[in-house]
């Protein structure tokens, strides 16, 4: 599978270039009657369904006109969704102003808006709620990259 998945990212990463397309993730799990192959694609703008479309249509092509599978399968190319991770630099300019939760690796999680990202550090202005109330605090903290587990956009209602 591990050959496989590389030979889907070469074919990817040639497909999409230099942008606008960007490859988030790729994911090929054996299943019990299918394998399940998953592509994850953005642009800075959001990425369409015709996009995701286009690639599969290609893709699920290629890997069938060179037999890369054997058997059958399920090829799924999709965005990354609202809760996925955020991972590369220009995830992080996209969702500039939004609220995050940045996990830290030794220190407890923040939730704040995303005021920067730059030489690998996630500038955050923080927030707690007191008593049903936003508290925001008065300076941004800066959290370098390697101290931080993960950083997700936080949706709100």
């Amino acid at each position: 599978m591990a050959d496989l998945s590389e030979r889907i990212k070469g074919w990817v990463l040639n497909y999409v270039g230099e942008g606008p397309l960007f490859l988030v993730d790729i994911q090929v799990s054996p299943g019990l009657k299918r394998n399940q192959v998953t592509i994850l694609i953005d642009t800075k703008e959001g990425v369409t369904i015709d996009e995701c479309a286009l690639l599969s249509r290609k893709l699920s092509f290629v890997m069938e006109e060179e037999s890369w599978i054997e058997g059958a399968y399920n090829l799924e190319v999709s965005s990354p969704g609202v809760d996925a991770p955020l991972k590369y630099d220009w995830q992080f300019e996209k969702n500039l102003g939004r609220k995050v939760k940045v996990w830290r690796k030794k220190l407890e999680s923040l939730e704040g808006e995303l005021k920067g990202f730059k030489d690998n550090e996630v500038e955050i202005l923080p927030e707690k709620t007191v008593k049903h109330r936003v508290i925001q605090a008065k300076e941004t903290v800066k959290i370098p990259m390697l101290e931080i587990d993960k950083v997700k956009v936080q949706v709100s209602f």
